[in-house]
C-alpha cells in the first residue's frame, strides 16, 4: 500500500469539492458542512429520509 503525506492546514479552507452524487457522499458532506465554520452549500445532494433523520440530529 502506498502511503500519502496530508500535511495540517493552520489557516481557513476556501474550497469547492465536486464528487459523484450519492446517499453516502451526501451524508458525509453533510457532517463536514455541520463542522465548517460558516456557511456551506450542498448542491445536487440526495435528500433521502436517512439524510433528513441525520440533520435533526
Amino acid at each position: 500500500m502506498d502511503t500519502i503525506v496530508i500535511s495540517v492546514v493552520n489557516r481557513p479552507v476556501d474550497a469547492t469539492v465536486e464528487t459523484p452524487v450519492s446517499k453516502s457522499i451526501t451524508n458525509q458532506a453533510l457532517l463536514v458542512a455541520t463542522l465548517a465554520q460558516g456557511d456551506s452549500i450542498l448542491e445536487n445532494a440526495l435528500f433521502r429520509e436517512d439524510w433528513h433523520l441525520l440533520s435533526l440530529a
